[in-house]
């Protein structure tokens, strides 16, 4: 009797289920925080749910003590009515401790079912309930360590977020750039042709005038002509007119019209379009190679149009499968898997650089060495010396400001060429079974005039077959 009222003492009045979070109202009734809260929210007067008085409280607290009391009642009922159901694996055998069978995830009477479970793992009931928490606290980690790692990829999706935009901007700024330039052209060149068109009409007006004028002169000389020669026919008979002044007319040609009297239509729209695209080809270029910004280390700063990279300060970039996180390395934007290729590198004076492929499968995220071993072909330099990437110095004299790079894909070489003289630097030999990416590497540089490494050289259909 006395436990049946301990119980109904807490046992919240809204949702008849033990008080969780219990408040009291000044009338002494307790219910469940949010129960209470939900009533008032459908009835904003506040009055208690049991005896409908209103409450003069504007907000109510936990009552500590009496969720003290609940929260032990609970845990202790739980921990009954486990007691009662371990009593009760067998009704012939209530008074026998139940085993585990770890293999079925049950509990069994060791007196009825043991010999059925001879080839099963069975351990005692406490030994069962251990290895079961430790089970579960073990997908308890497995779950949180999951969840952290999706929070940090949020968190890189929302870095990647803020950088997409930086990149639609970036973008937009160098296409309105490109398209003014060709706007602020094709206007130059719009005038340079309507002042053409009207050099030559004031030409052709000017010479047509001319003519029309002595045109009219001689209308006016022959009209004077024939209305005196009337006036004298008119005047005198016709033996006298015969004897004075007189002599027959001599015959002249019909007048013809003078040439080039009209708009020299060849000379102002003769080769327009082409002339045009001319003025604007000087302010176009092209690059057989554009690079990668997504592949790019943080410290690789890429020039507008992707053709030139300089070595700078480490930004904060994205991490992305694209990216080389632990070098200053960035790839070319398409990959080269059969054909002929060939593209120019402009090192200048720097000290230090690194050029030529790598394999599409290399490994982005370790350290990464200019070598064959790690899918690399290149040509390096530094400290004075030239290498094959393998160790070997190559000799080379004198110092070349811009390198060839081609690759016969087909035949498994890549070569490097001094670009002004035309003199062969290194050749590798291999067998190339994936796509290649051309790359570039560079370090921090002091002193040198060349401050930017820039792709150029080729012209449209020259590199061919891109992957």
């Amino acid at each position: 009797m006395a436990e049946a009222l301990f119980e109904n003492y807490l046992t919240c009045p809204i949702c008849l289920e033990p008080m969780k979070e219990p408040v009291s109202l000044s009338c002494h009734h307790s219910f469940c925080h949010d129960c209470l809260y939900n009533t008032w929210d459908q009835n904003p007067n506040k009055i208690c749910p049991v005896c409908r008085r209103r409450s003069s409280q504007e907000t109510v607290e936990v009552n500590f003590a009496l969720r003290e009391l609940s929260l032990s009642y609970s845990k202790q009922k739980k921990t009954e009515e486990a007691k009662v159901k371990e009593a009760q694996v067998c009704s012939s055998h209530p008074g026998v401790p139940p085993l585990f069978c770890l293999e079925e995830a049950r509990a069994l009477c060791p007196v009825c079912e043991f010999s059925l479970h001879s080839q099963h793992t069975v351990v005692s009931g406490k030994e069962a309930e251990r290895r079961i928490k430790q089970q579960v606290q073990t997908q308890i980690q497995a779950l949180k360590d999951q969840k952290q790692s999706y929070e940090e990829l949020e968190k890189t999706y929302e870095q990647l977020r803020r950088h997409h935009e930086e990149q639609t901007v970036e973008c937009m700024t160098e296409i309105i750039h490109v398209f003014s330039q060709f706007h602020q052209i094709l206007k130059e060149e719009e005038d340079r042709a309507l002042e053409a068109l009207r050099a030559e009409e004031n030409k052709v007006a000017l010479s047509l005038g001319m003519e029309l004028l002595r045109v009219r002169q001689e209308i006016f000389t022959l009209t004077n002509s024939i209305q005196h020669l009337q006036n004298s026919v008119d005047t005198q008979s016709l033996p006298t007119a015969l004897t004075q002044d007189y002599s027959p007319p001599t015959p002249q040609p019909r007048p013809q019209p003078k040439e080039g009297l009209l708009l020299n239509q060849a000379k102002v729209l003769g080769n327009l379009g082409y002339r045009v695209w001319m003025k604007m080809k000087s302010v176009v270029t092209y690059s057989p190679v554009i690079l990668d910004p997504n592949s790019a280390g943080s410290s690789m700063h890429l020039s507008q149009d992707l053709c030139g990279v300089r070595h700078g300060h480490p930004r904060e970039l994205p991490v992305v499968p694209e990216r080389f996180t632990n070098e200053p390395i960035v790839l070319g934007s398409q990959g080269f898997n059969y054909g002929q290729h060939q593209w120019d590198v402009e090192v200048g004076d720097l000290p230090t650089w690194d050029i030529g492929v790598v394999k599409k499968s290399m490994d982005r995220r370790g350290q990464i060495y200019a070598d064959v071993k790690y899918g690399m072909w290149c040509l390096w330099h530094g400290y004075g010396e030239y290498k094959n990437g393998s160790g070997l110095t190559i000799p080379v004299n004198p110092a070349p400001k811009k390198i060839r790079v081609t690759l016969d894909y087909e035949k498994g070489e890549l070569c490097f060429y001094d670009a002004d003289l035309m003199t062969l630097l290194l050749k590798h030999s291999a067998v190339f079974t994936e796509t290649l990416f051309p790359y570039l590497g560079l370090v921090p540089t002091l002193g040198a005039e060349t401050q930017e490494v820039r792709i150029s050289g080729g012209f449209p259909g020259l590199s061919t077959n891109p992957a």
